[in-house]
């Protein structure tokens, strides 16, 4: 590679890194296409216009060199010529962040956590490292918190028990009789009250931490579930959440919310002996990916009234088929895959990243600074 003004090192393949690639290149790519079509559709002009003319708006040079790491070995040779490295889950250890110094300016991670990365060293190293609370990551936050509402309120029973009332072969009219009150006039009962609740994370990562640490703030109890547990101070930053292994989980949560990747080991990893372990009565929260839930399993679950229902952001065929045995359960609450709010959000993220790279090259403090504050400290 031929020296440039400024090389971009991005520590893994991400569809949103592609659009930053653009942003940096100021040029549309393949893969970038792809990316703004997936989110947008086919008119994606406005966003690609915000995208390429991004890196003039905020002084970057136009001399960038970019490397794509799609393996350890390609990120490790790339990190000793890296000015800035961008990253979300990706691990740099203490050799690899020694790896940065002396050339690299920023150490940029995608989110919030920053638990991939050798803090201490680079602080010692005085090596830049910023996080980013996403956009994306605040919408999930607020439909994950908002589904478990719903369920524990029961408002999609309480609003078609309203609904009901209409009679249609009456004509409109508003009534004129005096005011009255009836509490609870529908009879609806089964509601939760979360601070005498436990709610279960399979997987605790930037989004379901968020949603623990409010559910914390209003007095809910949390367990999680994953292959490595948080250190305690991390479970404390969430607000006290306790770790628990994953049958004790589900034999104690009265809302269960899978976290977790699809892949080969977690195809259909709620399946008909995950629903069995549930308490009688319990909720089961899926904003991370349709293929991780047998939905047959599901379907019998809910329908046998052991699960007191679910609610579906995702499902493992989207738009969902419309013959789906699922659509005729009345115990789902659905949304459209919308937990991570719109497109647009794709798009300021990118331009967060890239504002904190135009900063690391005019060699100014980043925002989200976790990190090598001591290169801007003065003397004395």
């Amino acid at each position: 590679m031929t020296a440039s003004a400024l090389h971009v090192v991005f520590a893994e393949e991400d569809t949103l890194f592609r659009l930053m690639e653009m942003g940096l290149r100021r040029a549309i790519t393949p893969a970038g296409e792809k990316t703004l079509r997936y989110f947008f559709g086919p008119e994606f002009s406005a966003p690609l216009e915000r995208l390429t003319t991004m890196a003039d708006r905020l002084g970057l040079p136009r001399d960038i060199a970019i490397t794509f790491c799609d393996d350890d070995a390609t990120l490790d040779q790339a990190l000793p010529t890296a000015d800035v490295v961008v990253l979300e889950s990706a691990r740099l250890p203490g050799a690899r962040v020694r790896a940065c110094a002396p050339r690299a300016r920023l150490i940029q991670q995608f989110g919030r956590a920053v638990d991939n990365i050798d803090i201490e060293t680079a602080d010692r190293l005085a090596i830049p490292v910023a996080n980013l609370i996403r956009l994306s990551s605040l919408s999930c936050t607020d439909h994950i918190t908002a589904l478990i509402f719903a369920l524990s309120r029961r408002l999609i029973d309480a609003h078609q028990a309203v609904m009901r009332q209409r009679d249609p072969t009456l004509p409109a009219a508003f009534s004129d009789a005096p005011a009255r009150n009836k509490f609870n006039w529908s009879g609806l009962r089964g509601f939760r009250i979360l601070a005498h609740s436990t709610v279960g994370f399979i997987g605790m990562g930037e989004n379901s931490g968020f949603v623990a640490r409010r559910l914390r703030d209003m007095g809910c109890r949390v367990l999680y579930f994953k292959r490595t547990p948080l250190s305690p101070a991390a479970e404390a930053g969430y607000g006290g959440i306790t770790f628990a292994p994953l049958d004790e989980l589900l034999a104690q949560s009265d809302f269960v919310s899978l976290h977790l990747p699809y892949n080969e080991q977690t195809e259909k990893f709620a399946d008909a002996g995950l629903f069995a372990k549930m308490r009688p009565g319990a909720y089961i929260i899926n904003s991370s990916r349709g293929g991780i839930l047998d939905e047959v399993a599901l379907h019998a679950a809910l329908a046998s009234g052991h699960l007191g229902g679910a609610a579906l952001d995702v499902y493992r065929h989207e738009p969902i088929p419309a013959n789906s045995p699922l659509l005729e359960l009345d115990n789902i609450l659905w949304t459209p895959h919308i937990s991570g709010g719109e497109p647009e959000y794709m798009i300021v993220e990118a331009e967060d990243v890239l504002t904190n790279i135009a900063r690391a090259w005019r060699g100014e403090p980043p925002a989200g600074l976790v990190a090598g504050g001591a290169r801007w400290e003065q003397p004395g």
